[in-house]
């Protein structure tokens, strides 16, 4: 039986490479921030049904709610440069280099987070960048 982590990992990566191209296309005619505020309104709608249908509340440590309102800045800020290098660059070569996004927490868990990375878990952090370096040449 396959994990429901991996099926659900598996939907992100259909939904995010779904979202990573009707970015594409909206930007030929939208600018960056229009686009990304538009479809930062369908997502308040969804993500807001979401916890209404899900009827659960907002609750947690103030640490805690300031972090998940840090990331939605640096969430927002990202999208907004995302889309702003779509509409200047190709989009699977725009896209193969920002989905290298995990690797920032990678270091940062190694740096703060006292988190340890096998030498397998380096290869292949090493190997994704090849990868996309190969992707964009």
């Amino acid at each position: 039986m396959i994990d429901l982590s991996i099926v659900l990992a598996l939907a992100a990566l259909v939904l995010f490479g779904g979202w990573a191209v009707a970015a594409g296309v909206a930007t030929r005619s939208l600018t960056p921030a229009n686009a990304v505020f538009l479809s930062y309104v369908a997502s308040i709608a969804v993500a807001g049904g979401y916890v209404l249908v899900a009827r659960r509340p907002i609750v947690g440590a103030r640490t805690d709610v300031a972090f998940a309102l840090l990331s939605g800045v640096f969430l927002a800020t990202g999208t907004i440069t995302f889309y702003a290098g779509l509409t200047r660059g190709n989009m699977a070569i725009v896209s193969a280099i920002a989905a290298l996004y995990f690797v920032v927490p990678a270091i940062v868990g190694v740096l703060y987070f006292d988190t340890s990375l096998a030498p397998t878990n380096v290869v292949g952090l090493v190997l994704a960048v090849i990868a996309v370096v190969l992707v964009a040449s």
